[in-house]
């Protein structure tokens, strides 16, 4: 007779989650989140004007938005095992070559083909889509739990890349950072990544196995998937990634200089390192919440509460002269980011569906990193010229409340699409 006491098996979409999470943790602490320490040290060594840091950083953004909608299809298709691998391992390979960099061009060519690789903010275009195929009933709590990795490499990442900046210089450290991301991304795609349930004869959520190939617009776990064309014939869609547009725009305005910023106001950079960490603190809390609160609000209203978080870190980064101001925008930052990333990741499967959410989501990435693209250098210029940040970040403000009345105002699609036998 079965013992009833049997543990049920662990669930492989568990596994696919804490994969996504150390893949997209250390891609954010891959010269994104953590480029701002970078600046001051290379602009005094190099003598780069700050708009240059601003362009390679757009050269990534932009990069990412033309790679995102090729990427984004090759996962529907066949899964982002070797494509992680391949992508994930050779953009942390071109991170460490910046130890070399001897020119402006040489950063802005680097980060744009790191771009094109997908390796950006996380690396969205990868753990949103392949953590969606798995999770239905649990995708919340699952989409959480991947991004739990963002903060937790970002706490060590920090005062790492201050003190390895302070003890060999910014050359080493760009050296190690990418080394680590090959170590750690390459390995754990090949070993352990699957493109769906249905490729080890499971069903999403763990429930009843699903037929290999399935290619009906409603599965088993009763959700309708919409193909991208369909997609884009939607007000909705274009509505969700206008919003997020915008508040890259204003993100990015501030994100990319503001550590930086701190120092020129007298805040040391030790200093500002360690209250940095304090950013993925908060994101822990973000991530253990933000799943309650979107199932209090909606969606929706998740995403304007992150856009009202954003805009007060920014107010605080504006006026940032002290340890306790910088450690309020960090903080602020840090419970924002999390919110606006993980309901980014919900939104689009719970309106469109998951089975062509690669594809949809590389357009939607695509159109809004577009967006944000031109943010970085606009305000390295606008710093440089006035020499004061204040006038364009209090512009960014006013674009992160639009994003905010846009992306609330925004209603699910009504009319879903009829079953379809093919895929888009």
């Amino acid at each position: 007779m079965q013992n009833r006491f049997t543990p049920r098996r662990l669930y492989y979409g568990w596994v696919i989650v804490a994969v996504m999470a150390v893949a997209g943790g250390w891609t954010l602490s891959m010269g994104v989140a953590n480029f701002g320490f970078f600046i001051n040290p290379m602009r005094d060594d190099l003598g780069f004007d700050r708009a240059v840091f601003g362009w390679a950083s757009s050269a990534r953004t932009a990069g990412a938005a033309i790679g995102g909608i090729f990427i984004g299809r090759l996962i529907d298709r066949h899964g982002a095992r070797v494509l992680l691998a391949l992508f994930g391992g050779g953009g942390a390979l071109l991170i460490a070559a910046l130890a070399y960099v001897t020119a402006e061009w040489h950063l802005v060519a680097v980060y744009a083909i790191v771009g094109l690789l997908g390796m950006q903010g996380g690396a969205n275009i990868y753990t949103g889509p392949v953590v969606s195929k798995w999770f239905v009933r649990n995708r919340a709590r699952a989409m959480s739990m991947t991004y739990l990795g963002l903060p937790v490499a970002l706490i060590a990442a920090f005062p790492l890349t201050q003190q390895l900046i302070e003890a060999f210089g910014w050359r080493t450290a760009w050296a190690v950072i990418g080394l680590v991301g090959v170590a750690l991304i390459a390995p754990a795609s090949l070993l352990f990544l699957r493109r769906q349930p249905s490729d080890l004869r499971m069903g999403v959520d763990g429930g009843a196995s699903e037929v290999p190939g399935e290619s009906g617009a409603q599965d088993d776990a009763g959700e309708r998937s919409w193909t991208r064309g369909e997609a884009l014939r939607s007000m909705t869609f274009w509505r969700l990634t206008v919003a997020f547009g915008l508040h890259m725009a204003g993100q990015q305005s501030v994100s990319l200089y503001r550590f930086p910023h701190y120092e020129d106001q007298g805040v040391s950079a030790t200093l500002v390192g360690y209250a940095a960490s304090l950013e993925g603190v908060a994101s822990i809390a973000s991530a253990f919440t933000v799943a309650f609160v979107a199932g209090r609000l909606g969606l929706q209203w998740t995403a304007a509460l992150g856009f009202a978080l954003m805009i007060a870190s920014h107010v605080f980064t504006i006026i940032a002269s002290n340890g306790a101001e910088v450690a309020a925008a960090v903080v602020l930052f840090g419970l924002a980011v999390t919110y606006l990333v993980v309901v980014q990741n919900l939104i689009y499967p719970a309106f469109f569906g998951r089975r062509h959410i690669g594809a949809i989501r590389g357009v939607s990435l695509a159109v809004s990193m577009g967006l944000g693209a031109i943010s970085a250098p606009l305000t390295g210029y606008v710093a440089d010229i006035t020499g004061d940040f204040a006038p364009i970040w209090w512009a960014a403000v006013g674009v992160l409340a639009l994003s905010g009345v846009l992306i609330a105002t925004t209603k699910a699609p009504v009319a879903r699409p009829a079953p379809v036998e093919a895929a888009a």
